[in-house]
């Protein structure tokens, strides 16, 4: 039931994307995709395993002119996945990627409330501590993390 209500929440969320494929080489390799100020900026996930050797995952984030600001491609066993725990009213997932001292913990959400619209964003973090919270602009998550959450725990127990 609750992979059954994901699928019809990850439908949704992608009819209301207003950015997906920019960086992210094939569409179906975006794992999460938003805009920020009033889209402008932007930010995307990737499965390079798509597009790329190896089992990887990508972070970008650009001016949705072209200019990538920050990029990290790194296996998916490097990177921290928050999956769902099935409790409450809110459906949320994170996964983050690392690079130095920094974090990038990408999430969403979205009430279980039928109307509900997904909203996510990006959550800076340097040795565990929050910098910042960017919070995406609205109507624009298009969101697959579950998706990734489970490549990134099978990469974690494969040999």
């Amino acid at each position: 039931m609750k992979q059954i209500f994901l699928a019809l929440v990850f439908s949704a969320a992608t009819t209301t994307a207003a950015l997906a494929g920019q960086y992210c080489t094939l569409d179906e390799s975006v794992m999460f995709a938003c805009t920020f100020n009033d889209g402008k900026k932007a930010v995307e996930v990737c499965d390079t395993t798509y597009w790329a050797e190896g089992d990887n995952a990508a972070y970008a984030f650009f001016k949705t002119t072209g200019e990538v600001e920050k990029e990290i491609i790194t296996d998916k066993a490097s990177l921290i996945a928050t999956p769902w725990n099935g409790v409450g009213n809110t459906i949320w997932e994170t996964v983050t990627f690392y690079s130095d001292d920094y974090g990038y913990e990408v999430w969403w959400s979205i009430d279980r409330n039928s109307d509900a619209v997904p909203v996510g964003g990006i959550n800076v973090l340097q040795n565990g501590a929050t910098l910042a919270e960017l919070t995406c602009d609205a109507g624009s998550v298009q969101q697959n993390l579950g998706t990734l959450v489970e490549a990134v725990e099978a990469a974690q127990v494969s040999p």
